[in-house]
């Protein structure tokens, strides 16, 4: 019996709803018929969708994106190859260049594109990424999700939003009459009492009904008292030979194949025969033609899984052969979980610990936790390397206690190694010299302990590079400060910068480069803290163009950084935006997520200096913490970002809540710079709530502290507004010479923030009209018609209004102009 599909008027009307919405999703269990559903749709209206049909095998994220991209590609060239070059956002500045590029697309008709089995993905920034895309409300892009679960994607509040039309299970499933339909068009001479009897046993799932009339056609009667499996046995399984029956079981360890894949992982030389025949009989084998795969029906899927029991010893073989295959392909993460289902530990440890391998992110993998977890001591210290490896991600993804447990494990393996007998010299020097590397990241920002064993780990490495810490490791864990990372006592500020100065460059000398320039740019941090200009500008030249040397980008983001807090002071304010985005530039076209968010977390700092909250990423305006790519040991210096944006929207009253919680982030390394910029926020607050005098007791108690250090930048950079306080602390002290050059350079601050042609953002009131429209829900022929204008103008408007607020698209645009008062909220018009 041929499958056959019945057009259904009720569920394409349904489906016909795709263009009033950015997002239409078709949910339920599997064997519902939804992708049928949208493929038969799509064909009917003649619309040629981008499909993109996710695959659980389909390799890493960057090979699922760069099939995303090859399909958009084939619609619009331009567009597929610079998402491709994009690379997957993993955080909110790389999410906002795809918005920016899609939402700048230029076309003449309506786009659907349609991710089939979206549940397979199971990745929350892709959901973040969907979610992201739906509330901008694209003009002529449209998202269609067939998925059996939403997952962790916030349907529910898209739909109750109006962002999206959901389509359910109880909306797919087979009406009577349908059922009926579909049962004569498959078997005209079946009887009114079978009819019944499937509409009533089927329950409208039409992968159900098909069976029971394939088991009809075979003779079985309707309703005969037998489970699901066994209709499957008997309709879709027994009907073929054994030699296809053991061919079909081995192909149940992967969801989707190749026929080339098929072939090299059972063996079977007919492979090509045994495809194109069960193809052609069986609806519950179907051929990607876009990915060139073919795909079990999952009810079909977990009938052969239940089965693999036959295979006995073969099962095992099958997994290896499985995992070979991904080996040659270079997709070890899949070769390893593979190699992991037949309980080839030692294969995964072996090839974990080749050098040639090494890339820390490979420890992680289906099964990896569990695998070091269970593995013997014994069998993980015969492959070191590997064993290191864990540990190093065990101990970026944790906490302090994780860092306790991992230490101890360090400290035993060292021992272990110093102790065996009958070990290559040269190579107990490489373990013991990389597990003192690793035992770094266990004493973060302990400068004294954490650099002891420098000079060990040279002479283990005897002038080889280790193979763990690379180049490419981001040096000062996302934080745009190096030095702020390090200073964790009152005091000892100047003593930091001159470790970090005599210890750090001994990094690069055994990591191939990590930390070349940052002697340089301690000695530039360190004086503009405490007011040394000149030693500033020069030694922060010095590490760019030392940190160039070696691609350290993290060294050439902070050394800017420093630049532009300097040249604000200079009232060189044009010079600060142009070398922001110049930077801005540089760094994204690294695509990694660290140094994407550093440089968020620096135009955030730097624009709240200059008072353009609307230029703030929103992100850093509302604390919205979750969406960023942060290391936990720099994690804290975007809360301090956060505060200095509440201070300069002049919201009081949460600054002073905020700075109250802001102490638990800034004592976890105890970060006393943070504690500084943290109690000026107090006094920022207690003056504005509670006037002159609670004002000055909070900012002397902080002065006091940074006193001890000699530190008043971040005092000046707050200027604006602790300036009263500094003049009424002057007149009590005036012999204090700190107050009186806190107070002068606060002074000349000021001025040259007010003299220094600051472009003030403001919106001409057509771009106002366009964005108020926008904000309604308007399209842009909508508002052409309202505003007697062309849609093209409108897009231009809208382009305007984005570059002048620093975003990349309607949604930020519309929430940065609202909270700055450029635009009305809603429930704010009359």
């Amino acid at each position: 019996m041929k499958k056959q599909f019945l057009k259904r008027k009720r569920i394409n009307d349904r489906l016909a709803r795709v263009y009033d919405y950015p997002l239409t999703i078709v949910e339920a269990p599997m064997g519902y018929g939804k992708t049928t559903a949208v493929r038969e749709f799509l064909e009917t209206k003649k619309i040629k969708p981008i499909w993109i049909t996710f695959q659980p095998d389909n390799g890493s994220v960057d090979y699922k994106w760069k099939k995303v991209c090859d399909e958009i590609s084939k619609w619009n060239q331009i567009v597929g190859e610079t998402l491709k070059r994009l690379g997957f956002p993993v955080d909110v500045p790389q999410m906002d260049q795809v918005l920016s590029v899609l939402s700048n697309m230029n076309t003449d008709e309506s786009l659907v594109m349609v991710l089939d089995d979206y549940h397979l993905t199971e990745y929350e920034p892709l959901d973040r990424l969907i979610e992201l895309i739906v509330t901008e409300r694209i003009e002529d892009f449209h998202l269609v999700i067939i998925t059996r679960n939403t997952g962790n994607l916030n349907s529910v509040e898209l739909v109750a939003k109006g962002f999206c039309n959901l389509i359910t299970q109880e909306v797919l499933k087979f009406t009577e009459t349908e059922v009926r339909n579909y049962c004569v068009m498959m078997m005209e001479t079946i009887s009114e009492k079978d009819m019944q009897k499937i509409n009533d046993y089927a329950g409208g799932w039409i992968t159900l009904t098909y069976m029971l009339l394939l088991g009809l056609e075979k003779g079985i009667p309707v309703g005969m008292n037998m489970t699901i499996d066994e209709l499957i046995s008997l309709t879709l399984f027994d009907v073929y030979d054994e030699t296809t029956r053991v061919f079909l079981i081995k192909l149940s360890i992967m969801d989707s194949f190749t026929a080339e894949q098929a072939q090299f992982i059972t063996g079977e030389s007919l492979t090509a025969d045994i495809l194109r025949k069960i193809k052609k009989e069986n609806s519950f084998i179907y051929f990607d033609e876009v990915n060139k795969t073919y795909q079990i029906h999952v009810v079909l899927l977990d009938f052969l899984r239940s089965k693999q029991n036959l295979l006995v010893d073969e099962k095992q073989a099958l997994y290896i052969r499985l995992g070979e295959w991904y080996l040659d392909k270079l997709n070890f993460p899949k070769a390893y979980a593979c190699f992991y289902h037949a309980g080839e530990i030692r294969r995964i440890l072996k090839h974990l610990d080749n050098p040639e391998n090494i890339c820390n992110e490979l420890a992680e993998f289906e099964g990896s936790r569990e695998m070091f977890k269970k593995t013997p001591i014994a069998l993980l210290r015969q492959y070191p390397i590997a064993y290191l490896q864990s540990i190093l991600i065990a101990l970026i993804r944790g906490n302090e206690d994780t860092a306790i447990g991992c230490r101890r494990q360090l400290d035993q393996l060292e021992q272990f190694y110093n102790e065996q007998d009958g070990i290559d010299q040269s190579y107990r020097n490489r373990i013991l010299a990389e597990v003192n590397i690793i035992k770094k990241f266990t004493i973060f920002n302990h400068i004294e302990e954490s650099t002891v064993g420098n000079e060990l780990i040279l002479r283990l490495l005897n002038g080889e590079q280790s193979y763990i810490l690379r180049r490419e490791n981001e040096f000062t864990f996302g934080s745009p400060h190096l030095t702020y990372n390090y200073f964790r006592e009152p005091g000892l500020y100047q003593q930091t910068a001159q470790l970090i100065i005599e210890k750090f460059p001994v990094y690069p000398k055994y990591t191939g480069g990590c930390g070349t320039g940052s002697e340089y740019l301690a000695r530039a941090e360190y004086s503009l803290e405490i007011g040394n200009w000149a030693e500033a500008e020069l030694n922060c030249k010095r590490a760019i163009y030392k940190a160039r040397t070696k691609d350290q980008h993290s060294i050439v983001i902070c050394a800017n950084f420093v630049l532009m807090r300097l040249m604000i002071l200079q009232g060189k304010i044009t010079d600060v935006l142009t070398r922001l985005q110049e930077l801005e530039k540089e760094i994204r076209e690294v695509r990694n997520p660290i140094f994407n968010t550093t440089i968020d977390i620096c135009k955030g700092y730097i624009y709240a200096n200059l008072g353009q909250t609307e230029k703030i990423p929103y992100w850093l305006q509302v604390g919205d913490m979750n969406t960023a790519d942060l290391f936990y040991e720099g994690v804290a210096f975007n809360y301090l970002v956060y505060g200095k944006a509440v201070t300069a929207s002049r919201n009081f009253v949460k600054l002073e809540i905020l700075a109250e919680s802001f102490v638990e982030y800034f004592s976890i390394y105890h970060n006393q710079l943070g504690f500084i910029h943290n109690g000026i926020f107090n006094a920022i607050a207690k003056y504005n709530l509670y006037g002159i005098g609670e004002g000055i007791v909070a900012l002397n108690k902080t002065l006091s502290e940074a006193h001890l250090d000699r530190i008043f930048m971040p005092f000046v950079e707050n200027a604006p507004f602790i300036i009263e306080m500094l003049r009424e602390i002057n007149i009590r002290q005036p012999k204090d010479p700190f107050i009186r050059k806190l107070l002068s350079v606060s002074e000349d601050y000021i001025s040259s923030l007010e003299n220094g042609e600051l472009p003030r953002i403001s919106l001409t009131l057509r771009e106002k009209e366009v964005l108020q429209l926008t904000a309604e829900g308007l399209k842009r022929e909508e508002i052409a018609k309202r505003l007697y204008i062309a849609p093209g103008t409108v897009k231009t408007h809208l382009q305007n209004v984005y570059k002048k607020l620093d975003v990349n698209g309607k949604n930020a645009a519309i929430k940065t102009a609202v909270k700055n008062g450029l635009l009305f909220a809603e429930n704010e018009k009359e």
